[in-house]
């Protein structure tokens, strides 16, 4: 079991930054959906989302297998990112596309506090370091 429940003491934080807490099965962490808007100079064009979960407490290989496994599209969501704490390698990427990419794609990714990440998800690290600099310490979030 893969437990970093740590940077569940910044919920302040999290917050700040758009996520709310979210769990399914064993698996616990955070989540946020984003908005994008393609626009022109009158309106806009289009809108699409993207989730980007991270996902502190999970049983190792076991849940993740059950992600890329079972995890279905949804509705104008283009991207759906996992950011794994801990884990097999930092650099490894998992990823599946729904429908040759017409229904969007599922990207896996794996972090250790401290140590390299794969470029995709270098704008979810800051707040995951900044979440496991603070555990344990008792300091309030800003």
């Amino acid at each position: 079991m893969s437990d970093f429940d740590g940077l569940a003491e910044s919920g302040e934080m999290w917050t700040y930054l758009g996520f709310e807490p979210w769990a399914q099965g064993d698996m616990r962490g955070v989540a946020r959906q984003i908005t994008m808007v393609k626009g022109s100079l009158m309106l806009p064009i289009a809108k699409y989302y993207a989730w980007d979960y991270i996902v502190w407490r999970y049983r190792d290989k076991t849940d993740v297998d059950r992600v890329m496994r079972e995890w279905r599209p949804l509705p104008d969501v283009v991207t759906q990112r996992f950011l794994f704490i801990g884990g097999p390698s930092s650099k490894k990427r998992l990823a599946k596309s729904f429908w040759l990419g017409l229904r969007g794609f599922l990207e896996v990714y794996f972090y250790t506090p401290g140590g390299d990440c794969h470029p995709k998800v270098r704008d979810l690290i800051p707040a995951v370091n900044m979440a496991w600099e603070r555990k344990g310490t008792g300091k309030k979030d800003p």
